[in-house]
């Protein structure tokens, strides 16, 4: 796996976390071996590695999977005990909802509900999310089942949506590179949406597999790449190749993708999405990195987005990000002057 930089609030949040269940963050980072300077700058990242032996020091350290962010533990060892009550389901509908049953065992735990539809199916977080204020708990399980269920079925499952009950946090921008699909905020659940098909995939891996997988998981997941397959996943990612005024039509689009302009239709199609769909999409993440910088008007970004009217960019952008663009700013400005630059123990 290549070594890429885990951003800063992906960080900060389970050290705050175990921090309010009165563990010291700093030993916790010293015991993972990871150097000070890092800790010290509110501005560093870790590389992949790093991240993974942090989390699972986090994990182990406290004997919490859900790092202080539940109401409720979850004692190390829990998750490997539900991989490995479901490692011998037939597909993986049965496995997840096995997987549902297990920790319905455990009272005010999260879990997962299935929601089956023809063509699309709900996998929704059910959670008490008052001791997560950073939503990391709730970001974290929406990465592990959705890269659990990858793996388990050994191939990528396409993505084709995720949903979040809360507003767009501070660092809401990186949920695009995380998810790499539509990500909608203030929604009723918190929840992924993906093809009813891959339920009846057969579970590939083995008890021999799961050993080895265990090593690293699930403190990994969060560093590794995305498994995403899905024809939007690629098309978001040859978008992000482009400056937002030069971005490709669909047939130059489907010639990058080594396809024809019919067959990324009906695949986009069939993901519930279109090509002018998508390209909207990456107009409004090019705004919400915009609305951070102070001396840009909104009307310079509707501008620039190629918005005839300042009025339909509020509408796309509210109808995208669940606020209006002057409230996303806000937000922005109040984070930037409310935060200081964390004690080297993170504690709050």
């Amino acid at each position: 796996m290549a070594d890429h930089l885990i951003p800063r609030p992906f960080i900060d949040a389970p050290l705050r976390g175990v921090a309010r269940a009165g563990l010291d963050p700093q030993q916790i980072w010293q015991q993972a071996g990871l150097p000070q300077a890092v800790l010290d700058s509110p501005t560093a990242s870790l590389g992949s590695s790093d991240y993974a032996r942090l989390m699972g020091a986090l994990w182990q350290q406290s004997d919490d999977e859900f790092m202080g962010l539940a109401p409720v533990r979850s004692h190390y060892g829990t998750f490997a005990m539900m991989c490995k009550a479901i490692i011998s389901c037939s597909s993986l509908e049965h496995a997840l909802h096995r997987a549902r049953h297990f920790y319905a065992l455990f009272d005010n735990t999260p879990s997962i509900r299935l929601t089956r539809h023809e063509q699309i199916t709900r996998l929704e977080i059910v959670q008490d999310t008052r001791c997560d204020p950073d939503h990391f708990l709730s970001e974290s399980l929406l990465v592990i089942w959705h890269r659990l269920s990858s793996w388990l079925v050994g191939q990528g499952i396409p993505l084709l949506s995720v949903s979040c009950a809360y507003p767009p946090p501070p660092h809401a921008a990186l949920y695009q590179s995380l998810f790499a699909t539509p990500v909608r905020f203030s929604d009723t659940v918190t929840s992924l949406m993906i093809p009813s098909r891959v339920l009846s995939l057969p579970i590939s891996q083995t008890p021999a597999s799961l050993r080895a997988f265990l090593n690293h998981s699930p403190a990994d997941f969060l560093a590794r790449p995305n498994p995403h397959e899905s024809t939007t996943g690629k098309l978001r990612q040859l978008f992000r190749r482009y400056d937002i005024s030069e971005l490709p039509d669909l047939s130059t689009s489907a010639r990058l993708l080594s396809i024809s302009g019919a067959t990324l239709r009906r695949r986009l199609h069939d993901e519930q999405t279109s090509f002018q769909k998508l390209k909207d999409e990456c107009r409004l993440e090019e705004a919400s990195l915009r609305l951070t910088q102070q001396d840009t008007s909104i009307r310079d970004i509707a501008d620039y987005l190629g918005y005839t009217e300042t009025s339909t960019f509020h509408r796309a952008f509210r109808k995208w990000m669940g606020v209006t663009p002057g409230e996303y700013r806000r937000r922005q400005r109040k984070e930037t002057h409310t935060l200081s630059p964390p004690d080297p123990d993170i504690s709050d």
